[in-house]
């Protein structure tokens, strides 16, 4: 299971007010989004993607198990007066509405077998699906794979089954700004899969860093993510 830590907020959440990636996964969404639509971020993380999707429908549920993620979405729905998003704290399995989601989000929310189980009990409509399109992890200096669910995996696991879904394939930028050499440093050791640390040398971060000519982020980690998008109706579950 997953758990946030003080570091990993950080982390994210410079990455997340650095980049457009969660509008740009936004606008994949809205052509099948409504104004009057109530959707649910399931596994929201720190809140980014249901604050983008917040000014296109009627109301957002933000779901996760982390206090730690969801202080940064209330702290950002206080700062932006943003109104139209519920905080739901808790494990999303365990609690279904009282009425069911006009959609449902799952942004590398667990396994497609999960998010379908899911989605039939607490959503009427449109499911949307971002599943990790990439084997290896991206922040160790080896070669280590992810360890996820796949985006192909879970598209035969649809197809399988014979539930009718429509997919695409996206390439987004969110890199890491950082402070200085000495916290990237830092954000290596903290998400590397590399069992010895000390491959984590100067000369690998002067390899994978840029300087932006910006005093708050004078260093950025660039990273182009791909990302499979995958959309079907919960009815069809």
């Amino acid at each position: 299971m997953f758990q946030w830590n003080e570091e990993m907020v950080r982390f994210m959440r410079d990455a997340s007010e650095y980049s457009d990636y969660h509008r740009r996964l936004v606008q994949w969404m809205l052509p099948d989004l409504h104004p009057v639509d109530h959707i649910c971020d399931a596994g929201c993380g720190l809140g980014y993607l249901s604050l983008a999707l917040s000014p296109y429908v009627r109301r957002v549920t933000a779901a996760d198990r982390s206090q730690e993620a969801l202080s940064v979405l209330r702290e950002n729905c206080t700062r932006r007066a943003v109104q139209n998003i519920d905080i739901r704290p808790g494990d999303i399995r365990a609690d279904s509405p009282d009425t069911a989601y006009d959609a449902m989000v799952f942004c590398f929310f667990g396994t497609i077998e999960e998010v379908a189980a899911i989605a039939r009990d607490q959503c009427r409509g449109t499911v949307f699906v971002f599943k990790k399109h990439y084997a290896t992890h991206r922040f160790s200096v080896g070669a280590h794979p992810t360890g996820h669910e796949s985006f192909r995996a879970a598209a035969e696991w649809l197809a399988e089954r014979g539930i009718p879904f429509e997919a695409a394939e996206l390439e987004l930028e969110i890199g890491q700004p950082l402070r200085s050499t000495e916290e990237a440093r830092r954000f290596f050791r903290l998400y590397s899969r590399d069992e010895d640390k000390s491959v984590i040398t100067d000369e690998f971060l002067r390899g994978r860093l840029i300087e932006t000519g910006r005093t708050d982020f004078p260093l950025y980690l660039p990273h182009k993510r791909p990302v499979g998008c995958l959309k079907f109706s919960s009815k069809s579950l």
